[in-house]
């Protein structure tokens, strides 16, 4: 099934049973019962062979990673960082946004795979750092 943009191009809509599988693969309840978003992701970098730094965009004085999804094929590793906070009023206020590293161990190295980001399906960047 298929729907309408409000720029006129389509997009799938999924049944119940798709969306329930997507989020239990994709959005998992963090373990603590803390609060969730996915992170925005900015780049990745292979540290070493089958040890990728994902770049995360994230409130350091009050967010934390608290979950990292992998899936890999052949041709691309995609990934989705999810982000976890206690319910306060100085996470609302917390403006001060860091490029933080967040890792993920790979079954094989990436030898060329392209890195996609699953939220919007976007190949990531090299990140390649300044120092």
């Amino acid at each position: 099934m298929s729907a309408e943009w409000i720029d006129g191009s389509e997009r799938e809509e999924w049944d119940a049973d798709a969306n329930a599988a997507w989020r239990e693969k994709w959005a998992p309840r963090c373990p603590m019962g803390n609060h969730q978003r996915s992170a925005t992701l900015v780049g990745y970098l292979e540290r070493e062979p089958g040890r990728l730094q994902l770049r995360a965009v994230i409130r350091v004085g009050t967010e934390g990673d608290c979950d990292v999804i992998v899936e890999e094929d052949e041709d691309t590793v995609h990934v989705r960082v999810l982000l976890c906070w206690p319910d306060s009023v100085d996470h609302w206020n917390d403006r001060e946004y860091v490029n933080c590293g967040v890792h993920a161990y790979l079954d094989s190295p990436l030898d060329g795979r392209k890195v996609i980001w699953v939220d919007g399906e976007v190949e990531l960047p090299l990140f390649v750092p300044d120092w």
